[in-house]
Parts: structure tokens; sequence; C-alpha cells
């Protein structure tokens, strides 16, 4: 198991202002924040992320232009929270993965299946978050999880079950790069080859780039 240090960094990883904790009661202001990170991802699947206006979203939603602003400066905020959504479920998942008293194949077997299961729900999201990416972006959305996976792999090194030559912090970029690109393939570009093939794949990649193999 980890120790309680690493489970508590994992478990508290800071997100940010946009982020909210869904473990707390929902108030009327959660509620509403919610519904129009709802509706304005419906519409931008319907429509593009270009095609979608603030005027669109809040006449859907029921709500003035100024109930809109209150929640969100702009149209690309509203996709860097969903971005957010999305990421907080991976991480959640790699938690509750790395939890688990099993061999570090399985957890890394569990993790890579179970990201690939959560991003598979959000390809739309997948498709908006590359449209307005950034630099700030990025580092906003993938350092947190770079971090969590070098903590990670940093404790497995303690315990010896991969080398201590691999650098845990070029590693995690590289693990978080190749499990992201494997997505992009099976949701965004639409590969011919079936999802379990990448699933396997990066599976065997990552377990065979620590030494497991």
């Amino acid at each position: 198991m980890l120790d309680k240090t690493i489970q508590k960094r994992l478990c508290s990883q800071d997100r940010g202002p946009m982020h909210h904790n869904t473990k707390s009661p929902r108030s009327p202001k959660l509620d509403r924040r919610a519904e129009l990170l709802k509706v304005s991802r419906e519409i931008m699947a319907e429509k593009g992320y270009e095609a979608t206006t603030v005027s669109a979203i809040v006449a859907r939603a029921g709500v003035a232009q100024g109930t809109f602003y209150w929640y969100f400066p702009s149209k690309a905020s509203i996709v860097k929270a969903l971005t957010v959504e999305m990421q907080d479920e991976v991480q959640a998942a790699l938690t509750a993965a790395f939890m688990v008293s099993e061999s570090l194949d399985r957890k890394i077997e569990r993790s890579i299946r179970d990201i690939f299961a959560i991003l598979s729900s959000y390809h739309d999201v997948l498709v908006l978050s590359r449209l307005i990416d950034s630099a700030s972006g990025n580092e906003f959305v993938f350092a947190p999880y770079h971090r969590l996976i070098a903590e990670l792999l940093h404790h497995e090194q303690e315990r010896g079950t991969i080398t201590g030559s691999i650098d845990p912090d070029i590693a995690a970029e590289l693990i978080v790069g190749t499990v992201y690109y494997a997505n992009l393939q099976c949701y965004v570009y639409h590969s011919t080859l079936p999802v379990e093939k990448y699933i396997a794949g990066t599976s065997q990649f990552v377990r065979q780039a620590l030494g497991l193999i």
C-alpha cells in the first residue's frame, strides 16, 4: 500500500480556482455552473466551437448573459473547465488503481484501461481542448498529473519494483504523452485499429519502458 504521505498528496491535488469539490453538498450556484457547462458542451458538440455563441448558450440554459459571465469570463474558459473536469476523473482513476494492493503490472494495466474508458466519454472535449491549445493551458491541465505519476514512480523505486536509473519526472511526462496521444488516435483521429489494441499496446509500452517486461 502507498504510505500516508503519498496517499494524502494523491487525494488532494490542487486544481486551481476553477476546481470544485464534488463531494460537498451542491449549492444552487454550483448547479447553475454545472448546467452552463452541460449546455455549452451540448451546443459545441452540435455546432462546433467557432459556431457556438454565448447568446446560444444562455438561451438554451434560460439565463441572462450576465449570469454566464459571472461563472465564466469567456467561451474559451468553458472548454478549460470541461478539460479540468475530464482530467479530474483521470486523476481519480489513477489514485484508485495505485491504492489497490496488487502488482505494478496490474496497476498499470488497470489504470490505462480506466483512462481509455474515461476519455472515450470525453471525446468531444478532447477535440475542443486542442482547438484552444496553448503552453499555459497545457501546464494547467497536465502538470498535476506529471507530478502525480512522478510521485508514484518514485514510490515504486523505493519499493524496488522499478529501477532507480529511471528519472521519475521525465518518465512521468513521457507516460502522460503516450497515453494522451493513444487516446487521440482512438477518439479524435478515429484510427481503424480497435481500441483494445491501443489499450494493450499502450500498457505493454509503458511496462516495457519501466523495465517490467
